[in-house]
This record gives structure tokens, sequence and C-alpha cells, in this order.
């Protein structure tokens, strides 16, 4: 009988540690299957964080782009009125036009000489005032047809005395028209200025939208940037404050848009841009920072026109004007003019001339064209905008957020980059020159869909022609209208083809996207 109590414990013992190990085993896949829900909802919301932020980031890099193109659009009008007052191939035209009709109104000389006592000049000759004229037959006969009385005579007045220093007028010689050889040298020179004039616009005005749009996504993606890592720092804290004052029942149900990553990013931007002044943007800043544009618009887009000028002379100017050429010779021409100006256009050459700077376009780096090297002229330069008060010294108008954001951007500038995205947009720009301009060779033009999609464009062109003929003369005014479409149409293509390329749209991104220069310690 006292073995039953001591097989009751031992079993009794036995299902106890069953029952806990039970209990165990359901505690813990219990206490597991919590941790893994709790790890899955937060990696759904860390996943949903990602996404909106990622979808923040987009639509604010969006909209930055689309306010680059309306920027540049926007400044469209200050370099044509300059470049075509400069360059103003329509002027020159109608100077010519001018001295055609006048070649053909002159009338030709007379073939024997007058005698000596001629009748009156022709009612075209020019009038000569002062000079004493012949008498006429008509004059001799006056006082004789119409006597006059001697009261008539007593009523006039008497003339005024001779002073005894007057003299003799100059008998006036009118101006000699020109002659035949004078004509023909004025217009061989207005037709050369017109040939001259009408490749250095159309050059210069490319050159100068490419620039310009590189310049404005630089700057524009420079202060979007700023915007976008202000707006996520005040996100975060106001995400903060909102979990702070929620009651705890409520924190597993809710799911937040920012982190504590968020918040120390937000919060290590505020304390560089108290430190550096190199995040936090205020008004007189970012006006004087996009003023700084003023430079290219009004400085830099001459020497790039000196130079586009420098190279029409040597490549053109010895051109004669009833040249014939087939599109696959104006093509060379335009090819032979850009290496001038960037280095070799070849395909096989693309790569190495986008790796380095242009040798005759920018010798010293594009830095010079698109922003002052001084501060005395950046400070003139804030001056001539409206930015500052004239007589204002360096030290004040140049403050240290906008010495880095000057900064930032003569890097960017400076960049590999830089060279590779200028070099891919000139090649889009010219294609679409060639492309305007094969219709009037008798070429069929590319399909727009194929015009940048294929590197042999110009081959599957050339392939498609049915080349005619055409005298230079005949293709001035071609080229020099596509500076008027490249300036004055709305859509503006060529705006787009340079907007839209890939390699301008990556070049954005890095440089939205280059947090360092605000996290940097």
């Amino acid at each position: 009988m006292a073995a039953l109590p001591s097989q009751r414990r031992t079993w009794l013992r036995r299902g106890l540690n069953v029952v806990a190990v039970t209990t165990g085993i359901i505690g813990g896949l219990y206490l597991l299957a919590q941790f893994t829900l709790s790890k899955f909802n937060e990696m759904q919301e860390r996943l949903l964080r990602d996404r909106v932020a990622r979808e923040n980031l987009r639509r604010r890099f969006l909209q930055n782009q689309e306010d680059c193109n309306f920027t540049i659009m926007a400044l469209l009008p200050t370099l044509s009125a300059q470049i075509f007052k400069e360059m103003d191939v329509e002027a020159t035209r109608q100077e010519l036009k001018q001295v055609i009709e006048g070649a053909k109104d002159t009338p030709a000389p007379a073939s024997a000489p007058a005698p000596a006592s001629a009748p009156a000049p022709p009612a075209d000759a020019p009038e000569t005032h002062g000079a004493p004229q012949p008498p006429t037959e008509a004059a001799q006969e006056a006082p004789a047809a119409e006597p006059r009385g001697g009261l008539d005579r007593l009523s006039e007045a008497p003339p005024p005395p001779i002073s005894s220093e007057a003299r003799l007028p100059a008998v006036g010689k009118p101006a000699a028209p020109p002659t035949d050889e004078e004509r023909r040298h004025t217009k061989l020179r207005l037709w050369n200025e017109i040939k001259l004039q009408s490749f250095a616009r159309t050059f210069t005005t490319l050159y100068t939208l490419v620039f310009l749009a590189l310049q404005t996504h630089i700057q524009l993606n420079i202060i979007g940037r700023r915007a976008y890592l202000v707006a996520l720092e005040s996100q975060a804290r106001r995400d903060q404050q909102q979990r702070l004052a929620e009651p705890l029942d409520d924190e597993k149900h809710r799911i937040t848009l920012h982190d504590e990553s968020d918040l120390q990013l937000g919060s290590q931007l505020l304390a560089d841009a108290e430190d550096a002044g190199s995040a936090l943007l205020d008004q007189d800043t970012e006006k004087k920072y996009l003023t700084s544009s003023y430079w290219f618009l009004h400085r830099g887009w001459r020497t790039v026109a000196e130079r586009v000028q420098h190279a029409m002379h040597a490549e053109v100017g010895d051109m004669p004007l009833r040249t014939i050429l087939t599109y696959h010779h104006f093509q060379g021409v335009v090819e032979r003019i850009r290496e001038r100006l960037e280095g070799s256009p070849d395909e096989s050459a693309s790569r190495e001339r986008a790796k380095r700077t242009p040798s005759f376009l920018a010798p010293h780096g594009f830095r010079n064209l698109l922003l002052p090297e001084r501060a005395e002229d950046e400070c003139a330069m804030l001056a001539s905008a409206g930015a500052v008060a004239p007589g204002v010294s360096p030290d004040e108008a140049l403050t240290p957020q906008l010495r880095v954001l000057l900064d930032e951007t003569k890097d960017f500038i400076d960049s590999p980059d830089f060279a590779r995205v200028f070099a891919v947009s000139c090649d889009r720009v010219f294609e679409l020159l060639m492309h305007h301009l094969a219709p009037s060779f008798g070429v069929q033009a590319v399909p727009d869909d194929l015009l940048h999609s294929a590197a042999d464009a110009r081959h599957r062109a050339r392939a498609l022609a049915a080349e005619k003929p055409l005298e230079l003369a005949r293709l001035l005014p071609l080229v020099a209208l596509q500076a008027q479409v490249a300036f004055n149409t709305s859509p503006n293509e060529y705006v787009e083809t340079i907007t839209e390329s890939r390699e301008l749209r990556a070049f954005s991104v890095l440089t939205y996207t280059a947090w360092g220069s605000e996290l940097a310690p």
C-alpha cells in the first residue's frame, strides 16, 4: 500500500512535466508567432515608408525637371534678343535687296555731252541750293513779256546792302552714283556677311541652348535637393511630435511615414545647416544664386559667339556662294565646323571627345563661360542683375551660403559628367538640325522615333537619300531660319531634344541626390 503513493507521485510528476513542456512549447510557439507577426508588420511598414518616400522623391524630382524646362523657355527671349541683334541676317539681306534694286533703278549715262546753253536740269537731278543757275530763254523773255510800270518799281523795297565779307556760294555737286564695280563689291561683301552670319547665328544658338539647359538643370536641382531635405526633416519632426502625443494603446495601430533614421537625417541636416549654412537657404541667398545665370545670358554667350565666328571664317569664309552641296557634303561641312569647336565628332572617337574638354569652344574649361572666376566679377554680376546694391563689397554680397552654392556649381561644371552630357546634347541638337534640313536636299528625313535611337542615324538617312544638289546661296536662308525655330517655336523641339536625353536625366539625378555636400561633417 505504501508503494501506491510513490507511483502516483511519479505519475503526477511525469504528467506535470508533460504539461509544463507542452505549455512551454505552446507559449514559445505563440511568442514566436507574435514576434514573427510584429516583424512582418514592421517590414510592411518599412516597405510602405520606403514606397511613400520614393514616390515623394520621384514626384519632387519630376516637378523640379518641369521647373527646369519652364525656366529655360522663360530665359530664351533674353538670349534671342541679343543674338538676333548682333547677327541680324534679315537686316543684311534687306540691305542687299536695296543695293540690287538701286542698281536696277539707276538710269544709264547719256551718250553725248550736253551743250553749254542747256536747258534747266531734269526733275530727278539733286537740287543745288544757293548755286546761281544759268538764265534760260524763258527767263530772258520774261521782262519783255510783262513790262512793269514805274509805280510798281517804286513800290518795291530796295535790296539790302552787300556786305564786304560776302562770298559767292560754292556750286554744289550732286553725289556721284556708285559705279558698277562698287556695287559689285558691295553685293559680294553683303553676301559674304549673310553667309557667315547665317552659319554663326544658328551654331551660336544651338550651343547656347545646350549651355543654358545644363546650367539651369544644375542650379534648380541643387536648390530642389536642399528643399527636399528640409521638407524631410520637417516631416520627421512632425511625426515624432505626433508619436509622443498619441496614447500608447494606439501605437501599434499607427503607421508612420518616417522612422528614427529620417529624424536623425533631418537633425544632422539642421546641425550642418547651422554650422555651415549649406542646406537651409534664405530667400535672399536663393535669389542671388539663381541670378548667377546673368553671367552667361549677358557675357558668356558672347564668348561662345566669338569662337563660333572664328570657326566660321576658317571653314566657310572662302567657300563660294555658287558652291553646289549635297546632303552628304553639307553634313561634312557641319562636322568639320564642330570638329574645330568641340573636337573630333566621329562615332569612333565620341567617347574620347566626351571625356576631354573641347579644345576650341572652351580651351580653359566651361566654367568661365557659365560663371565668373573672380569674386570681384561675381559681385559685379550680382549688382548688374539687381540682386545687390551697387558698390557693395564682395564680402558682404557673397555670403557663406552663396559661396557654398557657387563652389558646388563650379564643381559640377568641371566634372567629366558635364563634358559627357554636353557632347551628347550637341550631338542631338545637330542631328535635329540635319533632320530639319534634309527635305531641302530631297532626303527622306529619319523618323522621330529613330532619330536618337541608333548610332548610325546619319548613315540611315544617307541610305534613304535621293539627294539633289543645292547651291550654298539658296541654303543660307534655310540655315538662318533654324535659329528662329530654336528660339521662337512652342513646343520647342530643340529644347525638348536636350532635356529628354537619358544622359541629362542621369546627370540631374546625380545632382539632386548628392546628399554628401549637406551631410558632411
